[in-house]
Formats: structure tokens, C-alpha cells, sequence
């Protein structure tokens, strides 16, 4: 069966971009993408290991990129990679019945057939007018899927935030269809439970993202919900089956009405507050480490920028939906990441002697040499989106910006200090409220 074409063209360079790229870094982009999107599943473990080698690529293209750097970076994450499972026709001609598309989500072994499946209607309609039809219809299947979308760390977001930037309808496929099969954390569950309880709080007051980051600390019921014992479930097994109730309380407080300036507005503070969580909780005595679930809070809010923007398409409503369940699921994972004190001094003191001079473009240059997955890269350059969005809103809406500045700049350089020249595994500490964290023994100072 014929695969979608990934062609990156030469209009397409990215929101945020280094100085250029070298001649012909631009056609083993697209040779790259292919070969990824042909060969390999989307999943390489049983339960998350996501495939994102092409987040890693059209990022490090964007900051500048030369085409060995581009190969080495492939590589990085090749060696991992499970080959594309099978093709199942049978169930590919049945896809179309809600029933059945409903009955085979979550089972990952059917990503090709849902990918096949998604390609074929991108090709006959459009991927704009096929996403609208999956995540926003409100049909049986949208209402899923969209959910879904926010399962797997927002991978299913950054891939169709890419997809979108660079125009991709094959990686548009490859969103809907990790999407459809990616792990089920509960997620539509608890933002249902959010959901009911947001309706008592329709005055929209604006609370802000930190207070009820504050709120969640707070509470016990919420903060001992997800044990270390819970490992990789602490979502479903913890927050979700312990203190869904609980959390929705709180989480449905967050509202945003349906204005396009408000809307702008909040957006700025929702990337504003997943970066001060990754620069503010460290650890007493441990080196200085970002969690790992709190970057992909940061890395994904550039592509949720770029998702609000898109008024031709996405109503209001559904944007400012889109905007509210990220808001929701950035709460959930600080929960579930043990809801450590914050330091509010950290980031504004943060200083290395090895990268205090640099600026932007010294990052850039460094951060697509190393040996990484692309997580580090699309952190910074995710804080750069950020700087740009929130200074429009730096002085009136202070108070509900808790980075600001020069702390965009301190936060990426952070990011750099913290992962280069290390072991992929290894570049972030996981679930950073819990002591069993940091018995690392890298992680001694």
C-alpha cells in the first residue's frame, strides 16, 4: 500500500529558527522523515517509548541543523525503534464504523492499520477537514480522540503541532493514529470529572495556573494520591483512582471564556507556569535536574500555541477547550509528580560560568550536537516561543506570569547545562517530588 509523502518545502522553516541551514540539509530532512515514517512504529516499548524521531529532526532543521548533524540525531533514536507492525486489511476496511474504530484504540500493534487508515482519508479530504472530523465533530469517536490527544506526555499535540508548522499532512496521520493507539492513562475520565465540576465556577474568575498549583500542594488528599510504588501509572492507578474527585474540584476552577484575547492572554501564563515548575523544583544537596514529565509540559506548549491560532479551522470554543484540558493535565502531572515545594528564587539566581555569556544562538549551535532524543532542543526551543508569546503580557498580567524576562533565556540554558554530554536516560529525573528520585547516584553534587 502506498505511504503519505513527508516533504518539508523550502517556505517552511519554522516559528522559531536558527540563522540557516547548509546546502542539501534540506532534502536529507525530508529523506529522513520518510525513511522514519516508512520503517518504524510510532511505539518502542510496551507501554510509552514513543517514536519521535521526527519531532527530534524538524526541530534540530529548524535551529540550524547541517545534514550530519540531522543523521547523527536520527540515529540517536534509531537504534531504539521497533519496525512497523502489521498491515491488518481486514480491520483497515472496517475502520469507518465507529464501533469497531472505538473497540481497537489503545492496542498499539494497530498502528499501521490506523495510519493507513488516516492517510487514505487525508488523501481524499483534506487533513485539516480529516482532524476536524476525528478530534473536534463531537461525534463518538472525536470525543475520544480527542481526549487521547493528551494521552502519552501531549505526544499526539507536538506531532500534530508539527505537522501543522511544517505542513505535513503524513505526520498529521501519524498524530491521529498514535493518538487512537497510545497508552489509556484514564485521562478522558478525569477530564469528564473536571468538566462536570466546571459549570459552579462559570464566573470565570481568573484564578491563576500557580494558585492552583499552590492549591494542589495543599491538599493531601490529592498530594499522597500517587504512590512510587504506582511507577509509570502514577496518572491512572494514582491521581485518576485515588483523588479524581478531589482533583476535578480543583482543575475545574480553571476557566477561560470564550475571547480571543483572553484566550491569548492565558495562553501565555499556561507557558509561563509549566516553565517556572521546571526550573523551581530541585532538590536540597542534588544537582540542579528538570523533570522529565514538567519538559514535556513546556515542549508541548509551543505546539498548543500553535493550535489556538488556528481560527480558519478550530472554533473558539474547541481551542479554548483545548487550552483548558492542557492547563488541566499540566495540574494533573504535577500531582502525580509528588507536588514538591517550588523555589522561587532558583531560575532568577540560576547562573554556570560554562554558559552565562550565551545567547540564543550559542544554544542553538550546541544543543543540535548532542547525542539526544530531541527532547533538550525542543525545550529550548519551546522557551524561546514562550519569551516571544508572554512579553506582550509582561507588566499588567505580572502576576500571573512567574517567568518573565531574562528567565526565559537562564531556563534554556538550564535545559543545556543539565543534559549535555550525558546519557539519554539520564538527562532528567522523573517524578521530582519523591525522594526516591534523586537516589541517583549521578545525581550526588
Amino acid at each position: 500500500m502506498a505511504t503519505a509523502t513527508l516533504s518539508v518545502t523550502p517556505s517552511q522553516h519554522g516559528i522559531v529558527r536558527g540563522k540557516g541551514n547548509p546546502a542539501g540539509t534540506l532534502e536529507e530532512l525530508n529523506r529522513l522523515l520518510q525513511k522514519n515514517h516508512e520503517t518504524y512504529h510510532i511505539f518502542f516499548r510496551p507501554m510509552g517509548g514513543m517514536n519521535h524521531i521526527s519531532h527530534s529532526i524538524l526541530t534540530c532543521y529548524a535551529l540550524g541543523a547541517d545534514s550530519k548533524q540531522l543523521q547523527d540525531r536520527y540515529h540517536d533514536e534509531g537504534v531504539s525503534q521497533k519496525p512497523m507492525p502489521p498491515l491488518d486489511t481486514e480491520l483497515l476496511e472496517k475502520l469507518d464504523d465507529p464501533e469497531v474504530f472505538s473497540q481497537h484504540m489503545y492496542v498499539k500493534a494497530q498502528y499501521q492499520t490506523f495510519l493507513r487508515f488516516f492517510e487514505r482519508k487525508i488523501d481524499a479530504g483534506g487533513w485539516k477537514a480529516v482532524v476536524h472530523e476525528f478530534l473536534f465533530s463531537r461525534s463518538m469517536i472525536a470525543t475520544r480522540m480527542f481526549c487521547a490527544m493528551f494521552d502519552g506526555l501531549f505526544h499526539p499535540l507536538i506531532h500534530l503541532g508539527l505537522a501543522i508548522e511544517f505542513d505535513l499532512p503524513g505526520l498529521a496521520a501519524e498524530a491521529l493514529a498514535q493518538a487512537a493507539t497510545n497508552d489509556n492513562s484514564d485521562i478522558e475520565k478525569l477530564f469528564e470529572m473536571c468538566e462536570a465540576e466546571a459549570p459552579a465556577h462559570d464566573d470565570r474568575s481568573p484564578t491563576s495556573i500557580l494558585q492552583l498549583v499552590d492549591e494542589v500542594r495543599a491538599s493531601e488528599e490529592i498530594r499522597t494520591a500517587p504512590l512510587w510504588s504506582d511507577l509509570g501509572l502514577k496518572l491512572r492507578n494514582g491521581l485518576v483512582a485515588r483523588a479524581g474527585e478531589a482533583f476535578a474540584r480543583l482543575a475545574g476552577r480553571f476557566r477561560i471564556a470564550a475571547d480571543e484575547d483572553e484566550l491569548a492572554r492565558r495562553t501565555a501564563e499556561m507557558m509561563s507556569t509549566s516553565a517556572y515548575l521546571c526550573g523551581a523544583a530541585q532538590f536540597p544537596g542534588k544537582k540542579t535536574k528538570i523533570d522529565f514529565f514538567w519538559m514535556h509540559a513546556l515542549t508541548s506548549s509551543l505546539f498548543l500555541g500553535i493550535l489556538v491560532k488556528q481560527r480558519d479551522w478550530i472554533s473558539l470554543e474547541d481551542r479554548v477547550l483545548l487550552m483548558e484540558r492542557k492547563v488541566r493535565t499540566d495540574l494533573a502531572w504535577y500531582a502525580c509528580s509528588g507536588s514538591p515545594p517550588l523555589d522561587p528564587n532558583f531560575l532568577p539566581n540560576y547562573s554556570n560560568p560554562e554558559s552565562d555569556g550565551w545567547d540564543w544562538e550559542d544554544l542553538y549551535r550546541a544543543v543540535v550536537k548532542e547525542h539526544d532524543d530531541g527532547h533538550a532542543a525542543k525545550f529550548i526551543r519551546a522557551c524561546k516561543y514562550a519569551e516571544e508569546t508572554c512579553e506582550e503580557f509582561e507588566g499588567e498580567w505580572d502576576d500571573y506570569l512567574p517567568v518573565k524576562g531574562d528567565m526565559w533565556l537562564k531556563l534554556a540554558r538550564m535545559c543545556h547545562d543539565t543534559t549535555k554530554n550525558t546519557e539519554i536516560d539520564f538527562k532528567w529525573v522523573r517524578f521530582t517530588g519523591f525522594p526516591e528520585a534523586w537516589q541517583r547516584p549521578d545525581l550526588l553534587n
